[in-house]
C-alpha cells in the first residue's frame, strides 16, 4: 500500500528561551493511503498540533514531512495554502461554519477552491441533509452542523481528510452516527482519514493507532481487525 504521509523526526516548537514549548517532539511515522488512522492522546499531548502540521496549518520547525513523497516541510505560506486547498479536507471539532451562509452555501464555498470537487447538493444528500440545504447553521443541531462540516470536507474530494475531535462536542448517539458517516463516506472511496481524539474507545475502530504523550509517539500499531462503530461503547 502506498504511503500518503510520512514524518521524519518531525518537530514543532512555540516561543523561545525559557518560554520554549515543544509541542511535537521528533515524531516519526508513516500513514498509508486508504487507512483510518487514529491519533490518541490527552489534552496537551500535541495531537492537534500534529494534525495542524499534517494539514499545512502550521509550519514545521524541524524534521521532514512528506505528502505522497513530496517534502512539504519547507513549503512557504503560499505553497502551504495551495496544499491545503488542493489536498486536505478538514473536519473541525466546533464545525467552523460561516453563520451567514446556508448549509449548501457553506459546502459550495469549499468546492470553489478545488477543480476536482464534487457536487455540493449530492454531497449534502449523502450525509442525510437533503431537506436542510437552505438552513443556516443557527437553525441546525450540533450533529447536523457537523454533518455539514463533513459534507464540506468530502465535497472537496481530497485524498486526505483530517478530523479534530469530530465527536467532542456531540452526544453519544450523534457522535457514533458521525463516526459511522465518516467511515462509510470515506473508506468506500479509498480516501484516508486521520482522527485526533482523547476518546480511547475510538481507537478500536482504527486501522492504524498512534498514541502520543507529551509531544512524543509512545506506540504505533496497526489493527488487522478493527471494530465496527456499532460495537464500540464509551
Amino acid at each position: 500500500m502506498d504511503l500518503i504521509m510520512e514524518g521524519r523526526n518531525l518537530t514543532k516548537t512555540f516561543g523561545e528561551g525559557d518560554s520554549l514549548v515543544t509541542a511535537v517532539d521528533a515524531m516519526s511515522f508513516q500513514i498509508q493511503q486508504g487507512e483510518l488512522c487514529v491519533i490518541l492522546g490527552q489534552s496537551g499531548a500535541g495531537k492537534s498540533t500534529l494534525l495542524n502540521l499534517i494539514g499545512g496549518m502550521e509550519p514545521v520547525t524541524s524534521g521532514e514531512l512528506f505528502f505522497k513523497g513530496q517534502d512539504i516541510s519547507h513549503f512557504n505560506k503560499k505553497q502551504l495554502t495551495t496544499y491545503r486547498r488542493n489536498q486536505i479536507g478538514f473536519v473541525f471539532q466546533f464545525y467552523n461554519l460561516m453563520p451567514n451562509l446556508t448549509a449548501k452555501e457553506n459546502v459550495e464555498l469549499a468546492t470553489e477552491l478545488n477543480k476536482h470537487s464534487l457536487n455540493p447538493e449530492e454531497t449534502l444528500k449523502a450525509v442525510g441533509l437533503e431537506n436542510m440545504m437552505d438552513h443556516f447553521p443557527a437553525q441546525l443541531s450540533g450533529g447536523e452542523q457537523q454533518r455539514v462540516s463533513i459534507a464540506r470536507a468530502l465535497a472537496k474530494n481530497s485524498d486526505l481528510i483530517l478530523c479534530d475531535e469530530p465527536t467532542g462536542a456531540l452526544d453519544y448517539e450523534t457522535g457514533k452516527g458521525i463516526l459511522s458517516l465518516l467511515v462509510r463516506s470515506v473508506k468506500e472511496k479509498g480516501k484516508t482519514i486521520i482522527i485526533v481524539t482523547h476518546n480511547s474507545a475510538i481507537a478500536d475502530m482504527a486501522d492504524h493507532l498512534l498514541r502520543i504523550r507529551s509531544g512524543k509517539i509512545i506506540s504505533d500499531t496497526r489493527n488487522e481487525h478493527p471494530k465496527s462503530i456499532d460495537d464500540i461503547e464509551w
